[in-house]
């Protein structure tokens, strides 16, 4: 009699649980238990590597109804023979067989990739799944399935890159900036606004490595007579005044993905608060400087000028996302969102200052293919690094599952929000 729904299945999987980078050799076992395995009628256990694309873009109809037009691209899907009846036995004294495996990953796999936006779905997904087969037209195969995280593996000048930001950066920056009119009522003169972010004069950036920023706000009054501070009768701010706590700068990372599915194409676009920098009250990262307000007169009229006044702020950014990739049906691409609200109609500030991930881990398996070497002998290159706390819409669960037909959609917990 086969067993119930709540009897343990005849093999375990043993995979460490941590990402992986493409090139790599993936080593797990699978703890075979035989007698369960004869009570249960398994005839033989094989373990798949699994890695594929899914792209869906749902189309509203006119009669209020959806198609969902959806495209799935293979990447992976390499099967190993681990056991079959009568080939091998466990130990006199034991029921349990251990079957180790071992598989390579391809090099230049895209990384692991989960994204849901309204009409909008993508995602890269892989996993390793154990199948022990039961003959027979009314017995179904026992699965488990393992899903895990990939990156690609980092060039020699991307790990220098990633070195260099650790070290401290002493290069020249890259500035981004808007200027803006700007009044608090409809009618009267305006006042000034530029905001100003600069980061490294880098072409791209390494994944979850710290990176250094300044966000600069400065303004100017409507012309004005002199006054002894730029202050109203009851001692609030003249408009436009510059934010003086970091946490009123709001900065998101904004990411935009370009889909292609069956007959239709989309674009989905999301946002996710960055903990621990700008925007954040709780942050205690973030290096403030308050300049002294100064009057400047006009040189026609000695008696009436503006108010100029600015505040610089520094910190940095770790953005724990996939790198920048670019496959057959998704390309996806980021930037920084710094914004600077001031009372008033349309007197937001917004500027994006685009990102380029790259990699930041180079391929940590051994030199050849030795069934001796176990992944878990291995350290990881910077275990501070490891992106572990990705947003919920990003990274695959990291779980098993005894019945499962796909290998996408599960999420997890996060230290970045979603807008």
């Amino acid at each position: 009699m086969a067993p119930s729904s709540t009897t343990p299945l005849a093999f375990v999987l043993h995979l460490p649980d941590t990402f992986r980078v493409s090139g790599e050799i993936i080593s797990g076992h699978v703890e075979f238990d035989l007698a369960r395995a004869q009570v249960d009628g398994i005839e033989s256990v094989r373990v798949n590597l699994k890695g594929c694309i899914v792209t869906k873009v749902i189309e509203l109809n006119s009669d209020g109804s959806n198609t969902t037009h959806e495209r799935a691209i293979e990447l992976l899907n390499s099967t190993k023979l681990l056991w079959e009846r009568g080939t091998a036995f466990p130990d006199p004294d034991t029921h349990v067989l251990p079957l180790p495996f071992q598989f390579r990953l391809p090099d230049n796999l895209p990384p692991s990739f989960d994204l849901h936006v309204h009409h909008h779905e993508a995602s890269i997904s892989y996993a390793i799944e154990v199948l022990g087969t039961r003959p027979g037209c009314l017995r179904k195969n026992r699965q488990i399935c393992k899903i895990f995280k990939v990156l690609p593996a980092a060039s020699p000048a991307q790990i220098l890159a990633k070195r260099s930001l650790k070290q401290g950066w002493g290069g020249p920056w890259r500035t981004v900036f808007l200027e803006q009119k700007i009044r608090q009522g409809v009618w009267g003169d305006y006042g000034h606004a530029r905001v100003e972010a600069k980061v490294p004069d880098l072409t791209s950036f390494p994944c979850a490595t710290a990176i250094p920023l300044q966000f600069c706000i400065q303004t100017r009054t409507k012309p004005m007579s002199c006054t002894d501070a730029p202050e109203d009768k009851s001692g609030r701010p003249l408009f436009p005044a510059p934010p003086a706590q970091s946490a009123d700068v709001k900065l998101f990372f904004h990411r935009e993905a370009n889909i292609r599915a069956l007959r239709r194409n989309g674009t989905a676009k999301d946002s996710f608060r960055i903990h621990g920098s700008l925007g954040d009250p709780a942050s205690t990262s973030v290096k403030s400087d308050i300049q002294d307000a100064e009057w400047i007169p006009d040189p026609e009229k000695k008696d009436r000028g503006v108010w100029k006044r600015a505040v610089r702020f520094e910190t940095t950014v770790s953005l724990p996302f996939a790198p920048t990739f670019s496959t057959e049906t998704i390309e996806c691409k980021y930037s920084l969102r710094f914004t600077v609200c001031f009372p008033g109609i349309r007197n937001d500030l917004k500027i994006y200052v685009p990102i380029h991930l790259d990699p930041a881990h180079a391929c940590r398996s051994p030199p050849g293919w030795s069934p001796q070497i176990s992944y878990a002998d291995i350290p990881p290159e910077d275990p501070e690094d490891l992106l572990e706390d990705m947003p919920p819409s990003y990274w695959e669960a990291n779980n098993v599952r005894q019945s499962r037909s796909d290998m996408h959609h599960p999420n997890t917990g996060s230290n970045l929000t979603a807008e």
